[in-house]
């Protein structure tokens, strides 16, 4: 396996078994508290476990892009601060889907488990490098199937509660409207870190300054502020949504007030928008059952998470 591959893989292995690792030892009451950071109805979150799956990151963001790039700053954080929210809200998120597929009495087929095990075995070139993988991190067969069963057994909670749900043409007319899927538009922006400097452009602005000369000047989004803050073409859902909200809320030539998103303010100037007359609710239906069954996933989600009793310690 080259090096590559392997730190894809890392990440994969992430995903199925050190974030579910917290689940193995959810005893309740009677688990050791000796290195619980937190627990989730009951279940525990290891310190251990959730340091270990930073450290995974950690290698995998220094592999990508060199050995000081974990406190590098971007607009959202550190890379460190980035990947600690992130492996949190994995590892509880895991955790919460898992609790209420138990509750459910949801199952996992011996061929389901099976055929998981051997997609799992692909990302090896060999029987014996699967062996040294398994030696070098102290897991046997029977763990990494335990936690592809809680995968399953996650999968087939969602699949229970989510792809029976079909919308009405009422509410595929509404999120075709809300998701604006037959528009398109062209648009520019500056981004900076602060409000403060975002207010700050926009008054230079309004004061007759150029646009694209001030998003080369000042935008940390270098790749679009080179060519004046353009980011060519784009629909509704290519963007974060506060974005896309503020952008097709513009007319032509128009510049936003700051916008704030998870990558720090933005300034935006709608330069084109072309509306499609072809594109359709109908044309658009399988696309539109996906977005809606989503956000009703996202609906389970936070559900869940209001219900649930988490503590950290």
């Amino acid at each position: 396996m080259n090096k590559f591959k392997k730190s894809l893989f890392l990440i994969t292995l992430l995903c199925i078994a050190l974030v579910f690792t917290a689940c193995s030892n959810s005893g309740g009451k009677d688990a050791d508290k000796e290195g619980v950071m937190a627990t989730v109805n009951g279940k525990p979150i290891m310190q251990k476990d959730y340091d270990d799956a930073l450290a995974y990151y950690k290698d995998y963001v220094e592999y990508q892009l060199g050995e000081d790039a974990w406190e590098t700053e971007t607009p959202r954080g550190t890379y460190k601060e980035i990947y600690e929210e992130y492996v949190w809200d994995e590892m509880t998120k895991s955790l919460l889907l898992l609790d209420a597929a138990e509750k459910e009495g949801i199952k996992a087929s011996e061929e389901e488990v099976q055929h998981s095990l051997e997609n799992f075995k692909i990302n090896f070139e060999n029987d014996e490098e699967y062996k040294s993988f398994m030696e070098q991190r102290g897991i046997t067969e029977d763990f990494i199937i335990q936690e592809l069963t809680k995968e399953i057994l996650i999968n087939n909670y969602i699949t229970s509660k989510i792809d029976s749900l079909n919308p009405n043409n009422e509410e595929l007319k509404n999120l075709f409207e809300e998701m604006k899927l037959n528009v398109l538009i062209k648009a520019s922006h500056i981004l900076v870190d602060t409000e403060e400097e975002a207010v700050k452009i926009v008054e230079r602005i309004n004061k007759g300054e150029d646009f694209g000369d001030l998003a080369k000047e000042l935008s940390i989004d270098t790749a679009s502020g080179a060519n004046g803050g353009d980011l060519d073409y784009f629909k509704y859902t290519d963007m974060v949504k506060p974005f896309s909200e503020a952008a097709f809320a513009l007319e032509i030539g128009e510049v936003s007030q700051p916008v704030q998103s998870d990558f720090g303010y933005h300034i935006i100037k709608l330069t084109d928008k072309i509306v499609d007359e072809e594109t359709t609710v109908e044309s658009e239906k399988e696309k539109l059952i996906q977005y809606y069954k989503l956000n009703k996933y996202e609906d389970l989600l936070e559900q869940l998470k209001n219900d649930a009793v988490i503590v950290k310690n």
